[in-house]
């Protein structure tokens, strides 16, 4: 069996395929490398000269903070705490262990 192809529209993915194809065939579906294009940009590309880093600094100042109900901080603190704790743990776990 040959490889079809398709594209992603509105989330969802159709294919025509072969006749040969029996009903029920498992399928694969990933995507093609390369086919989403570079993200972001590489170390190399960022400046660092003091023009740069000024208006990084006055854009980072622009980004307005989080803010969470009460309820949400509750549980984001509770998930803090639970990540505190196994972390703290972890660490017993492999100091416990002798090479």
């Amino acid at each position: 069996m040959n490889a079809v192809k398709s594209v992603v529209k509105d989330g969802r993915v159709s294919f025509d395929v072969p006749s040969d194809w029996p009903e029920g065939c498992p399928v694969m579906v990933e995507p093609i490398p390369g086919a989403g294009g570079k993200i972001g940009i590489d170390e190399s590309d960022w400046s660092d000269d003091p023009a740069s880093l000024a208006e990084w600094d006055a854009w980072i100042k622009t980004i307005e903070p989080l803010e969470f109900t009460p309820e949400e901080g509750a549980a984001l603190a509770r998930f803090s705490e639970e990540m505190r704790r196994y972390n703290i743990e972890a660490v017993r776990r492999q100091m416990e262990v002798e090479p």
